[in-house]
């Protein structure tokens, strides 16, 4: 079993957080000691609180979110329009920190990002530097409608670039009975990406029995 996985997105609002909070829960359920770590946000710390909620864990959300921006923008955005000064707002020693102590309090860590892998976190450093930075394996949250295929897509082409390794890709939202794509979009991303895939819709729960390749 891994220490760990980073939860990405080929977007904002793709669900990410719900998929994570669902492996916490189905981790914590299984036995298995989990933290949850966001390590920036914007807007609020909802994101944290959820995720907290679901590990049934002991932590406020500002430890699990150490670095915070109010207006829900990217970090580098919000930096700006805040006119705060990201380098030292976006204190990476402060969040390798954070990093560190649920590595070694917690068997296992799920790790949410923030919007998808391009994501400006400052100035020419984004979520995909912070993914190399953790090396921790992956799992890309894609939405189930028209359009996934080439988000996710580039989304799996720029992590194999970096030689990030890629667990797999979980397809997660409601699924609109009038996109027609939605029938197809899963199997057509495992036969391009060769990854495994899941398909979670609203209330679903993550069964780590059918789906090893989250943890291992």
């Amino acid at each position: 079993m891994y220490k760990g996985i980073f939860v990405t997105a080929t977007d904002t609002e793709t669900g990410k957080t719900y998929v994570s909070c669902k492996i916490a829960e189905a981790l914590e359920k299984s036995g298995i000691n989990t933290g949850v770590f966001k390590p920036v946000s914007t807007g609020d710390r909802n994101d944290a609180k959820a995720l907290i909620k679901a590990a049934k864990i002991d932590e406020n959300a500002e430890t699990v979110t150490p670095v915070f921006f109010k207006n829900p923008m990217s970090p580098y955005g919000a930096s700006l329009f805040e006119r705060r000064v990201s380098d030292r707002i976006f204190d990476l020693k402060k969040i390798d920190g954070a990093f560190k102590y649920f590595l070694n309090k917690y068997k296992f860590t799920v790790v949410e990002g923030v919007g998808g892998i391009l994501v400006p976190l400052k100035q020419n450093f984004f979520v995909s530097d912070l993914i190399k930075k953790f090396n921790l394996p992956v799992i890309v949250v894609a939405r189930f409608g028209l359009g996934t295929l080439n988000h996710t897509l580039l989304t799996v082409e720029k992590l194999k670039r970096d030689n990030q390794k890629i667990l797999g890709v979980i397809l997660s939202g409601k699924k609109n009975k009038n996109d027609i794509s939605v029938k197809s979009n899963a199997s057509i991303i495992k036969k391009i990406t060769k990854l495994p895939i899941l398909e979670l819709g609203y209330n679903e729960k993550v069964d780590l029995e059918k789906n090893r390749w989250i943890i291992k």
